[in-house]
This record gives C-alpha cells, sequence and structure tokens, in this order.
C-alpha cells in the first residue's frame, strides 16, 4: 500500500494514480467527534501543471458520529470527490480572495502524504451538527438521558431603569399600531 507520492516524478505527460487503502490509525481524526473508523479507500491522481499540480480524486469509508439530537452512535458513509490545484507558496498573491482561490493548496513540499489527504478530506466533509435519522433530524424536542425536556417560556427580563424612558415609549408607539 503506497502511502506517500514523489512530486519530483510526476510529469506533465504521465500524471501519477494510485489506488490505496489508508488505515484508521494512520489518520488524526478529532475523538470527540469520531469514536472510531473504518479504514479509508483512497484513488487519487497528481497530474504536473506549468505552475504546481493538479489534484483529483475520491476518498471512501466510514466514520461513527455522535448524534448531536438524541447522543445515539451512529455509522456515516464517506464517500467524498475532491479536486484541488497544489500551488508553491511563492504563488501566494496579495489582495482578496476570489472564488476559484477556496480550491487552491500552498505547499513547498516534495512528497504529498496521503493519510494526510485523507484526513483533510475527511474532517472537510464532517456534518458540522450529526444527526443519525430524519426522524431526529425533524424533531423540534431534545432527549437527555431518556428523559424528555420541557419547553419553558422565559420570563420577561426586568428592564434597567436606564432605559425605562425608552420603554414607556416603545410601548405607546405598540398601543397607536
Amino acid at each position: 500500500m503506497k502511502r506517500k507520492i514523489n512530486l519530483n516524478e510526476v510529469t506533465a505527460k504521465e500524471p501519477i494514480k494510485v489506488k490505496t487503502q489508508i488505515q484508521s490509525s494512520q489518520v488524526d481524526l478529532p475523538k470527540e467527534e469520531v469514536s472510531k473508523s473504518s479504514p479509508f479507500n483512497l484513488e487519487i491522481e497528481v497530474r504536473r501543471k506549468p505552475v504546481g499540480y493538479d489534484v483529483k480524486g475520491k476518498v471512501t469509508g466510514e466514520v461513527e458520529l455522535t448524534c448531536s439530537k438524541c447522543n445515539k452512535k451512529f455509522t456515516h458513509k464517506v464517500e467524498q470527490p475532491f479536486h484541488y490545484e497544489l500551488m508553491p507558496t511563492s504563488e501566494i498573491g496579495g489582495g482578496q480572495i476570489k472564488k476559484g482561490d477556496l480550491d487552491i493548496k500552498f505547499s513547498d513540499e516534495t512528497v504529498m502524504d496521503l493519510a494526510e489527504v485523507v484526513n483533510e478530506q475527511v474532517l472537510l466533509n464532517l456534518p458540522v451538527k450529526p444527526v443519525c435519522s430524519k426522524e431526529c433530524e425533524e424533531s423540534t424536542i431534545s432527549f437527555s438521558v431518556g428523559e424528555e425536556e420541557q419547553v419553558k417560556e422565559k420570563p420577561e427580563k426586568e428592564v434597567d431603569p436606564r432605559w425605562a424612558k425608552l420603554k414607556e415609549l416603545q410601548n405607546k408607539l405598540s398601543e397607536k399600531e
């Protein structure tokens, strides 16, 4: 199983194509978000451009996440195609970032670590608020340790005396409407 690509071996006519498997122990996913993961399959193609490289591929595997609503563990499939340009840091320009600039990664490394590629792609595509099912996603009542939480109305806050005159004016305007 190939784990690294020497970028000096990539030519414009001969891109490097790799199909490999990266073990979960080689990927540094956050333990507080990902309980465990399967090995990840990676297909990647690196092609030299006049300046930099064109990198495209696909990561597949599974991660175990915790539902943000019911706190149950569930399996989330990762099937993520990716495409970006790898440019030397000398190409970093000043000014504003344009839409196309978001698909550019800057690095002066001559070796591409495939475990880092997998780690980055999985992290970029983890759900912000993971939910285990459609039913859980649609529910509006949250649960904590098996008990239903009651939705309580919040008592109206006391008005700071310095704002009392403004509150009176607001009430008068509301009455006129």
